[in-house]
This record gives C-alpha cells, sequence and structure tokens, in this order.
C-alpha cells in the first residue's frame, strides 16, 4: 500500500482549526488546473463526517463519487476515514484505500495539519506512476489545507469588535 502525506502549518489555535476541517469535495475555492485535469470537480459531501461509523457520499461531477466510512474521530486531533466504495473513475488506476487528517498544537499556538490517503495502484506499480499519484493526492491536500486557512482568516475578518 502506498500512502501520500502532506503536512502544513495553519496560524490559528487548534479549536479554529479542528472547526474547519473538511474534505476535498467540501472547498469552497477552485481547485487549481492540475487538479481540474486529473480529477472530477467536487460537488459536495452528504453526511456527518465527524462522527465515527458515518458514511459520508463525497460526490464530484460527471456522477462519479466516493463512499467514506469515518473510523476515528478524537476531538480537536485526529480524522480518520476508511473508503468502501468508488466509481468507474475512481477505481481505473488505482484503489483508493482511506485517509486521515491529525492536528497537532505547536508551542507557539499555531497548529501542524497532517493528511495521508493511502491506495494501491492497479496495473504495474512503478516510480514514476507512483509519483504521478502522489503530486495529485498532494496537490488536493494543499487545496484542503489552504481553504481551511482561508475559511478562518475569513471568519476572524467578519467576527463583529468585541466593547
Amino acid at each position: 500500500m502506498n500512502i501520500a502525506q502532506t503536512e502544513r502549518i495553519i496560524n490559528a489555535d487548534i479549536a479554529e482549526v479542528w472547526e474547519k476541517v473538511c474534505f476535498y469535495e467540501e472547498v469552497k475555492g477552485r481547485p487549481n488546473w492540475f487538479l481540474r485535469w486529473t480529477l472530477p470537480l467536487p460537488v459536495r459531501t452528504v453526511g456527518d463526517h465527524k462522527t465515527v461509523g458515518t458514511l459520508c457520499r463525497c460526490e464530484y461531477g460527471d456522477n462519479q463519487y466516493i463512499m467514506k466510512r469515518i473510523t476515528k474521530a478524537t476531538h480537536h486531533a485526529a480524522l480518520e476515514f476508511s473508503v468502501t466504495e468508488a466509481s468507474a473513475q475512481f477505481q481505473r488506476h488505482l484503489t483508493l484505500k482511506g485517509g486521515s487528517i491529525f492536528l497537532s498544537r505547536l508551542p507557539d499556538g499555531r497548529t501542524l495539519v497532517s493528511m495521508a490517503t493511502s491506495y494501491e495502484p492497479k496495473g504495474a506499480d512503478n516510480l514514476l506512476r507512483r509519483f504521478l499519484v502522489d503530486q495529485v493526492i498532494r496537490s488536493m491536500h494543499r487545496l484542503v489545507m489552504g481553504d481551511m486557512a482561508n475559511s478562518i482568516r475569513h471568519a476572524r475578518k467578519v467576527q463583529p469588535a468585541s466593547c
């Protein structure tokens, strides 16, 4: 099994970051050209993605989808899921196995976000193929973490000043 991992430090407390944890299908921004070229466009997630045992249907354009079962949800710390089913486009070149989002409070009050996605390639597993798949997954991780950080910045700007 292969695992693509990405980390980012977000300038916010772990509680703020936890409230913005989301899946790729929930990001507010438009994916970059590379993701639009390699993946169907994300549409939405149907279901609760922070309760252990629940199933989430992550929907994309062209009637593509991924079903995720939440396997771990530790408040302010971790979210893990397994992939239970995926539509044809996602099954063509690889089998998605699952993923995780881990949060760690840094001494300076910022939060380290670590995302991982596990998969098994179909057909011959070679270095070039693994590199390309990892680049797509890491690009998706960066988009999600960027959306989380942008959501926090936006929420801070729109909060009324306290008296």
